[in-house]
Formats: structure tokens, sequence, C-alpha cells
């Protein structure tokens, strides 16, 4: 029957420890007596005579570790402030090359470097597909297409795919369009917003009276859609008391 296991006190280790730093007996000996291995009785003797200068100079052990603890922490902080600002540094950078900076062979896991580039695992690992042979061909016709008529969009250009055979959906070319970058060039809406840095110029006429000819000239401008691009059309116009107004033609 197999012996069940003794769990042994400090004490005893370190009384059995003291009786074979003093060699009166040998080791055999006193694991006899006290009914344990040689083995663990050295193991004890080592572990005694090892732990001896902490126990006279524990204060001193105890202040150095202290300090050390200190000098770490002081390491923690300036390397955490390091990475944040490297990392901040890092989402500055295009997304293309900040993947293009992702070192398969380094030590740093692959994980955590998507991590510091602020990027996400399985954009890491994604390998892209290469594009079929038929879109690479409506591609092709969809930039001729867009070169001899800008100003069509994804219905009428899927109109024209279809009257030459291709059998092709409107969301398809639309994910096509917005692949090569293309669309059409129209009007926009509120064209007639500033952007935001343009400087907003005061209105000078809101406490002007207006009482005789050539007192106030105004001007404006648009555009007009043609068959093939646009035409600018100026507005000239005296002042309301001269009863005259002035159109400019249509220019390029």
């Amino acid at each position: 029957m197999k012996k069940p296991r003794r769990n042994h006190s400090a004490a005893f280790k370190a009384r059995v420890a003291l009786e074979a730093i003093r060699g009166e007996k040998t080791v055999a000996e006193i694991a006899a007596h006290h009914e344990v291995h040689p083995t663990q009785v050295t193991a004890w003797k080592t572990q005694l005579l090892e732990n001896a200068t902490a126990v006279f100079g524990g204060e001193a052990v105890a202040a150095d570790e202290r300090e050390r603890i200190r000098e770490l922490h002081a390491k923690i902080g300036e390397l955490t402030v390091e990475r944040d600002f490297f990392r901040q540094r890092a989402r500055e950078i295009p997304r293309l090359e900040r993947k293009a900076m992702i070192d398969r062979g380094s030590r740093v896991a692959v994980t955590r470097q998507a991590e510091l580039l602020d990027l996400s695992r399985s954009s890491v690992y994604y390998s892209p597909r290469a594009l079929p042979d038929r879109d690479l061909c409506l591609m092709r016709r969809l930039d001729e297409l867009h070169l001899q008529l800008p100003f069509y969009g994804s219905r009428k250009l899927t109109r024209e795919l279809r009257k030459e055979g291709h059998d092709v959906g409107r969301r398809h070319v639309v994910t096509l369009m917005r692949r090569m970058g293309i669309e059409a060039i129209y009007r926009r809406p509120r064209t007639s917003i500033p952007a935001r840095e343009a400087a907003i110029r005061p209105y000078l006429l809101g406490n002007l009276t207006i009482d005789r000819p050539n007192q106030v000239w105004a001007s404006d401008i648009t555009y007009l859609p043609m068959a093939r691009g646009f035409m600018y059309l100026g507005l000239f116009w005296m002042s309301p008391a001269a009863r005259c107004w002035r159109f400019g033609s249509p220019t390029l």
C-alpha cells in the first residue's frame, strides 16, 4: 500500500537542515532518524545556506529591492508614454502603408503589431483575390464609355453594356465604377455653398439707397448642360432705376 505524502512544516525543515550543517551525524543517519529521504535533507541544507545572507542583511536587500522596483516602474511609465506617442503617429499614416509595415518574421506577434498600428487582425491576414477576366473586360469597356460619355451614370452605362450583349446588372456596374474610381460628371446640388476656407465678404448694399442709374452694377454666372459638356452664361445688370438689363452671351 502506498504511503500518503507527508507535508513537513517550515520548523521541521529548519531543524533537519541545522542538524545536517552541524555535521554530528551523516545525512543518511539524519534521514533515517526523521524518516525522510537523504536527498530531501541535502536540499533543505542547501536552501538554508543560500538564504542565510538574506536573514542577516534583510533590510539592505529589501531597500535595494524597493529601489529596483521604483526604477522598473519609472521605466514602464516611460515606455508606456513612448508607445502611446508612436501609436498616435502611426495612426496618421495611410492604412495601406501601415499594413506594409507588418513584419511576419519579427519576434513581436502579428496580432500585437496589428494592435499597435491600429489595424484589424482580419485585414492583416486577408489576401485579396484576383478579379475574374469577365470583370476586367467590363471595366475596360466602362472606362472607354466613361471617356466618351462622362455624364452617363450607372443606369445608362448598364443600358449601353446590355445593348452590346453583356449580361450585367446595375449593382455590379456600380461596384466596378467604385473600384475604378469613376462617376458621372453633372451639376451637383447646392453648388453655391462656399468652402470652409473661403473668406466671407460683407454685403455692401445692405443700407445703401439706390436712386440713380449706373450707381450699382451686379453680375452672376451659371452653366448650362449641353449635349457634350457645359457652357457658361454670364449675367450683368445695372441699377434698377436705369430700367436697363444686359445679358452676356454663352461662352465656353
